[in-house]
């Protein structure tokens, strides 16, 4: 890796094709790049993941020299929207109105890393536009919605499922998490008939997931499978929580390889 350098923010406000303001935080090296690396966070948090994301900024600047840009998608942190209107289709234009930002500052060379929910609006944009990521880091991304509407896992059997998709109907929204995060009726109809993983098949990159195989929200198991169904990189966080945010030593481990996988695909 390159030595340590000084990281430099930048809070930016721009507007997605629908006219809402979002709000990103672009952390710059002082060492001349065109690299910048996208994080993307998951539902009901912001741009910073509950301080992971923070985190694996300024480790990405400071030991790769790459900028990094973190923001918040529509309808979460600072940026504007409903929760109940935010769709996983418009989170896909939320990350090219994003992109397009980072271009019209001259960065050509994209990473992206996708959390949690973030996975599916990510891969959509990548299948329409593989021209533009060179490395995908999927962290126990939800990719597959067919664990939302059979769940398999605690957290999913609690927020979603049936009772879910019928408390949108009768009410017009559900609550997900403990935050309470509301999401409207067109949400719940892209989980039914939306296939993110699809898109991988047009993707000829560096793809790594990272994924804790004691995951109660996201099945670990789907990281498996599309791992070896796409022949990509998987690492596994042994004994590691969703989000990694509960252990230290975890959050360390996902950092670790994330890190390592970047610099591997844009220093080799």
């Amino acid at each position: 890796m390159q030595g340590m350098c000084e990281m430099k923010q930048e809070r930016i406000i721009f507007k997605n094709a629908d006219g809402l303001k979002l709000c990103g935080i672009l952390s710059k090296s002082d060492y001349e790049s065109n690299i910048c690396i996208i994080l993307c966070h998951g539902i009901t948090v912001d741009k910073e993941e509950d301080g992971i994301f923070t985190n694996l900024a300024k480790e990405i600047v400071e030991t790769n020299r790459f900028n990094v840009f973190r923001f918040d998608f529509r309808g979460h942190g600072e940026s504007e929207g409903k929760s109940e209107d935010m769709t996983i289709t418009g989170e896909k234009r939320d990350l090219e109105a994003a992109i397009n930002l980072l271009k019209g500052r001259s960065y050509s060379r994209f990473g992206i890393l996708a959390a949690s929910f973030a996975g599916g609006a990510v891969c959509l944009y990548c299948g329409e536009h593989p021209e533009i990521p060179k490395a995908l880091v999927l962290w126990n991304a939800l990719i597959d919605y067919s664990s939302k509407i059979n769940p398999v896992t605690e957290w999913g059997k609690r927020y979603w499922g049936k009772p879910a998709f019928d408390r949108v109907k009768k009410q017009g929204y559900t609550e997900i998490g403990s935050r309470k995060f509301k999401v409207g009726k067109e949400f719940m109809s892209e989980i039914k008939n939306l296939k993110p993983w699809k898109e991988l098949k047009k993707l000829n990159i560096p793809i790594l997931f990272v994924h804790g195989d004691k995951d109660a929200h996201i099945p670990y198991g789907d990281s498996v499978k599309y791992s070896k169904m796409f022949k990509k990189g998987l690492a596994t966080i042994k004994g590691a929580e969703h989000g990694f945010h509960d252990n230290k030593e975890d959050a360390e481990e996902a950092n670790n390889a994330t890190i390592n996988f970047f610099y591997e695909v844009f220093e080799k």
